[in-house]
């Protein structure tokens, strides 16, 4: 019997066998296909990531640079440079000092050729030592002599001697519309010089002097450069109202010590 091929239909079977084997693309696992998806993902996140982080570095940058160089305190500075060039003026800010610890930073004062030195109660509350900064340079350890946390007043003592001192004002002084100047340490700046006057004169000093944070324990010397209050605070007026922020002051006449 004969055996005729066909060469067509051997050439079909031919093509189907071969037409039943898997494409390339069908040996890729699933998660060999998305790895590039991955890879892209983690890639995405990982910028977006970066961007945030410099972005939060640029804000704190400015933040800082605002608080340290805003429209303010130029003002403020180029009024200090001003006053500062009157000669009692410079003799009074000897006596000013910088009162330093545990990350905190005041003003306080020195009232006696020994060294008494007078401040906030709140400057130095949490200060675990108290280092007082006089601007000849003078760096001495201070404690505390005396507190009145109703009054935010703290007497601090140093071992010094014959060292620049502020005048107290034994009688009640500081009447409305008397002429006064401020001498502290606000921001970041130090011994700057504010004018101002009184606008009230009751319990406490309202003063019209600018006052910022870092004047807490600034001396308040009236026009005869005695001491007549302690700067503690400022008003914070309420939205709307048109009043401007007020420096407050505890009068030496308050400070039983002190009289």
């Amino acid at each position: 019997m004969e055996n005729h091929n066909n060469p067509h239909s051997q050439n079909e079977e031919e093509k189907d066998i071969f037409s039943d084997e898997p494409d390339l693309e069908d040996f890729l696992t699933e998660e060999e296909e998305e790895a590039p998806a991955r890879k892209k993902t983690r890639s995405f996140f990982a910028k977006v990531t970066a961007y945030a982080i410099a972005l939060s570095l640029v804000v704190s940058v400015l933040a800082v640079w605002v608080r340290v160089f805003n429209l303010p305190s130029f003002s403020f500075l180029e009024k200090s440079n001003e006053l500062s060039k009157i000669e009692n003026i410079q003799n009074y800010k000897e006596a000013v000092v910088t009162l330093e610890g545990s990350g905190v930073k005041g003003t306080g004062f020195n009232i006696a050729e020994e060294g008494t030195i007078v401040t906030n109660y709140h400057v130095i509350e949490d200060m675990a030592s108290i280092t007082v900064i006089f601007p000849s340079g003078d760096i001495m350890k201070a404690e505390p002599a005396e507190e009145f946390p109703d009054l935010d007043i703290a007497i601090l003592e140093v071992e010094g001697k014959d060292l620049p001192y502020l005048e107290i004002q034994e009688e009640r002084g500081g009447r409305k519309g008397d002429s006064i100047y401020v001498i502290g340490n606000p921001l970041a700046y130090n011994q700057i010089v504010m004018e101002g006057d009184i606008s009230r004169a009751e319990d406490r000093l309202y003063l019209t002097a600018p006052i910022e944070k870092g004047n807490s324990g600034s001396p308040v010397i009236d026009s005869n450069g005695k001491v007549i209050g302690v700067v503690y605070a400022m008003t914070v007026p309420a939205i709307g109202s048109g009043k401007e922020p007020e420096g407050l002051a505890v009068p030496v006449s308050e400070i039983p010590v002190l009289q």
